[in-house]
């Protein structure tokens, strides 16, 4: 479930929606690098090795904050289809944030990990709770468990039709929203 409730004046867009934790997942490596730099390799030739990345994001902003000299290799093993709008690129986004915070002993805190997940992507703090099912309104960043006790099946079918998030967004129009759709209803049968 995604609801789009307004274009908030950061920018970014007020939403309301439900986050599910599936058993598909990418493999994530994280091994030091020398010379300080952070290099990406993956499997996939559409995902970015550089800037665009969410876990070069990552690893860049916790190196500016902390100060951190070592370089980090993070090998990417891609399962989950890319631009499909399945979080895989958020869900790396806080596998590595929670890597890096061991890898480079930062110490930090489950809020201060989430904090840090807000700053690269909306849903990325999704994936920083132990939970499977979650309500995510704000950006999509603050998360509050559901007690859904349903195991579901699913078809995935990814089309050919790339989604990259900027382009959907960017591409809405709030007019055609119905205001009367609510997460409540979608909760309630679930539960």
């Amino acid at each position: 479930y995604l609801k789009v409730v307004c274009k908030r004046p950061d920018g970014f867009h007020e939403l309301k929606t439900i986050f599910e934790r599936i058993d598909l997942a990418d493999e994530i490596r994280l091994s030091r690098e020398p010379g300080g730099k952070i290099k990406i390799t993956c499997n996939h030739p559409q995902v970015p090795r550089g800037p665009k990345n969410l876990v070069y994001k990552v690893a860049q902003l916790l190196r500016q904050d902390f100060g951190v000299k070592e370089g980090v290799r993070i090998d990417i093993l891609k399962r989950i289809p890319v631009a499909a709008g399945l979080a895989g690129g958020s869900s790396n986004a806080a596998t590595v944030l929670s890597g890096l915070n061991k890898l480079w002993s930062l110490g930090l805190d489950k809020n201060s990990l989430v904090d840090y997940a807000r700053k690269v992507g909306s849903d990325v703090a999704f994936f920083l709770h132990d939970c499977s099912w979650a309500l995510g309104t704000g950006r999509g960043d603050v998360i509050k468990r559901l007690e859904i006790p349903h195991k579901l099946w699913h078809v995935l079918v990814v089309p050919k039709v790339r989604m990259l998030t900027p382009k959907v967004y960017g591409a809405m129009n709030l007019k055609l929203t119905n205001l009367g759709d609510d997460v409540n209803i979608l909760t309630r049968c679930l539960g």
